[in-house]
């Protein structure tokens, strides 16, 4: 007899919280799938299906989002880059270079000095290849 399978948000639902429980290991989809316990097809089809971004994309905006609220107080970027589940801190720095339009340390100087919008005068990342950028609050 099978087994019923999961409606595809049920299965989204229970990957992130899998994703936020597991946030700084390193993740495998053949992993994440026995987790879940579907293919790893099944599992990244469904994912992104729902949420509309790859489960790779998912998990390097949530770190880079997570990096952000985290810069302010993070004395040593390698540690932050460590905990974050970056491989070092130069990843760490490239990827949220993508992300933010200026570098961690640049970020972490502007919030700070107090400012609500750090590297808003920075150019955002404008390539659809690149981490979802977080949008300018200057409108």
């Amino acid at each position: 007899m099978r087994k019923p399978t999961l409606k595809s948000d049920e299965l989204a639902s229970r990957v992130k919280a899998y994703l936020a429980e597991h946030a700084a290991e390193p993740l495998r989809l053949r992993e994440l799938s026995r987790a879940a316990g579907v293919s790893p097809d099944q599992l990244a089809y469904s994912f992104q299906k729902v949420e509309k971004v790859s489960i790779a994309r998912y998990v390097l905006r949530t770190r880079m989002e997570r990096a952000a609220s985290k810069l302010g107080s993070a004395d040593d970027l390698a540690r932050l880059a460590l905990d974050l589940g970056f491989a070092s801190h130069s990843h760490f720095s490239t990827a949220f270079l993508r992300w933010a339009g200026c570098a961690p340390s640049v970020y972490r100087a502007e919030i700070r000095a107090g400012s609500e919008t750090p590297c808003s005068s920075s150019q955002r990342a404008t390539d659809p290849q690149s981490i979802d950028a977080p949008e300018s609050q200057d409108a």
